[in-house]
């Protein structure tokens, strides 16, 4: 049996399920309330998922943990440096990652871009904002630097990404 069926085959699957679906609901929570998702949801719940992997499957178990916190933390982080989300969001992608493991946390990351698109497209038709940000998009692709450079932070449209990871990871829960 391959490494990454670990903590699906296993007695510990209930806890880490109950883990799971506790740090995706604070967070959803804090992401709607607070704009924020913070280290005391993230950095608990990636150690959970270690030492749980390790109980589920020794090193192996551990390895397939960590490769998926890995997996977690790099699916998003170009995105962060780019200012395009916030550090809980990659942090919270790599806490699914460590609880679930890599084949877990890609499909989440799957079912989280098409939550976050279809949230983006209705927050900039309820903003007045879709032909504007097209028109950016293909400033964008023709100039990238220019495109970038125009932009003014009071312009800028928070999205909660949280709740896409956090609904993203539920449905993975229920489909993977």
């Amino acid at each position: 049996m391959p490494p990454d069926h670990f903590l699906h085959v296993s007695n510990i699957n209930l806890p880490i399920n109950i883990i799971l679906i506790l740090l995706v609901l604070t967070s959803f929570i804090t992401d709607i309330t607070k704009n924020k998702i913070y280290n005391i949801q993230t950095y608990p719940s990636m150690a959970l998922g270690l030492i749980l992997g390790y109980t589920a499957g020794g090193g192996p178990g551990i390895l397939m943990s960590f490769a998926g916190l890995l997996t977690g933390l790099a699916l998003l982080f170009i995105i962060f440096l780019a200012g395009g989300i916030g550090a809980g969001d990659v942090k919270l992608l790599g806490a699914i990652g460590a609880l679930k493991g890599t084949v877990f946390v890609l499909w989440t990351m799957f079912y989280t871009g098409l939550i976050g698109g279809i949230m983006a497209f209705a927050l900039l038709i309820w903003k007045g904002r879709l032909l504007a940000t097209l028109k950016n998009l293909f400033t964008f692709l023709r100039h990238p630097v220019k495109a970038h450079a125009d932009q003014k932070p009071e312009e800028r449209i928070y999205l909660p990404y949280g709740v896409a990871i956090s609904l993203g990871s539920v449905w993975a829960l229920f489909t993977v």
